[in-house]
C-alpha cells in the first residue's frame, strides 16, 4: 500500500500514485515542472480560525528571529497542492492509498482520484479521531482509534470533503476524476515530477478540493524528460 508521506524530499518522485493507461505505450521518460504562487493559497481552515466569532486564534508578536517566508499561514505544496495529468480516456482504479491522520491535518490533504480507488485513512496520532464525509448518511462519523484505519471508496466523478467531528482543522478533499492518469505533489521549492507514458495530456493544480490556475496542455514522446518551460501558477484562481 503506497503511503503518502509529508517528507518533501520524497514526494516528488514518491508520492506519485502512477495510475498507468492501459494502452501499454512505451514510457517517455520523466516530466518536470514547477508551481508558483502557492504563497497566496490559504487553507480554509486558516480563514476560519482567523474569524473572531469563532475563537480560535491567538495572536502574537513575530520573532525577529523566524525569517518572513515561515510566519505565512500559505499553503504547504507537499500536502496542499494536488498535481493531475488527466487525458482523453478512462484509466482504471489505482491500488488503496494511504492517508495519514496526524498533526491537526490529513497528508495529503487534496488528492486526484479515479472512480473506485479507495482510499485508508490512518489515525498516526495518540488519540482518537471522528472523520465523517460532508453531507453523506453513508459515511458518518465514527471512532478512529490510534494506528486503525478506515476505508473509502471513491465512486462517480465529484467532489468529496472529510471532516473530524473533533479537530476542526483536519480536512482532506478527494477530487474523483475517471481521467486522471497520475498525480504529483511538489515540494517546498515548488517542483514536481512524473513518469507518463508518451501521449496527450492536460496537467491541473489541485487546492482545497478545487482546481486552481491554469490548465497546461502536454504532449509526451520518447525522450529522456521533458521540462516544462512555464511553471504552474497556482496563485491565479486560488
Amino acid at each position: 500500500m503506497p503511503v503518502l508521506g509529508y517528507s518533501t524530499s520524497k514526494v516528488a518522485r514518491m508520492l506519485t500514485l502512477g495510475l498507468l493507461l492501459a494502452s501499454g505505450t512505451a514510457a517517455a521518460g520523466p516530466l518536470r515542472g514547477r508551481i508558483t504562487g502557492q504563497d497566496k493559497l490559504l487553507p480554509e481552515v486558516y480563514a476560519e480560525a482567523a474569524k473572531p466569532e469563532n475563537h480560535r486564534f491567538t495572536w502574537r508578536e513575530p520573532s525577529p528571529t523566524v525569517r518572513p517566508e515561515f510566519r505565512s499561514l500559505a499553503a504547504n505544496p507537499s500536502r496542499d497542492v494536488c498535481i493531475a495529468a488527466l487525458t482523453s480516456a478512462n484509466a482504471a482504479p489505482h491500488e488503496a492509498i494511504l492517508i495519514r491522520v496526524t498533526g491537526g491535518h490529513t497528508i495529503p490533504t487534496t488528492i486526484v482520484v479515479t472512480p473506485g480507488t479507495r482510499l485508508s485513512f490512518e489515525n498516526d496520532d495518540p488519540f482518537p479521531h471522528r472523520l465523517f464525509v460532508v453531507g453523506s448518511d453513508s459515511w458518518r462519523a465514527d471512532d478512529l482509534n490510534p494506528k486503525a484505519t478506515r476505508d473509502w471508496t471513491a465512486t462517480g466523478p465529484g467532489r468529496v470533503e472529510f471532516r473530524d467531528q473533533l479537530f476542526p482543522s483536519v480536512r482532506s478533499f478527494v477530487v474523483v476524476d475517471p481521467q486522471v492518469v497520475d498525480v504529483a505533489y511538489p515540494g517546498r521549492d515548488g517542483t514536481f515530477q512524473m513518469s507518463l507514458p508518451g501521449g496527450e495530456y492536460v496537467l491541473k493544480a489541485f487546492f482545497n478540493g478545487k482546481q486552481v490556475g491554469r490548465a497546461v496542455n502536454v504532449t509526451l514522446k520518447d525522450r529522456p524528460a521533458l521540462d516544462l518551460k512555464d511553471p504552474l501558477n497556482v496563485g491565479e484562481g486560488g
